[in-house]
């Protein structure tokens, strides 16, 4: 699985379980336990906060974690409103 991707114009980026090398905007999939405690998927805000997204549940595959960031992209490009 590559290690970048963008949906809609916004940056998705799989790190290694830090935060710390996103930017501003970026999404992250970060693997928990080097992947084998899951996925999280968090957001940085402009101020450099970082949010976890998906609370305390983390996807089995980086495929999982990236196909509900995706989800989040579309429904934050339609108001919430599914399409």
């Amino acid at each position: 699985m590559r290690r970048y991707h963008s949906h809609l114009g916004r940056d998705i980026v799989m790190t290694s379980g830090s935060a710390r090398d996103l930017t501003p905007g970026q999404f992250g999939l970060l693997a928990v336990d080097g992947g084998a405690g899951g996925w999280s998927v968090v957001h940085k805000g402009p101020e450099g906060e970082v949010v976890e997204l998906n609370n305390e549940m983390h996807f089995e595959t980086p495929e999982d974690a990236l196909a509900f960031v995706k989800e989040l992209i579309d429904m934050m490009a339609t108001g919430g409103e599914q399409p």
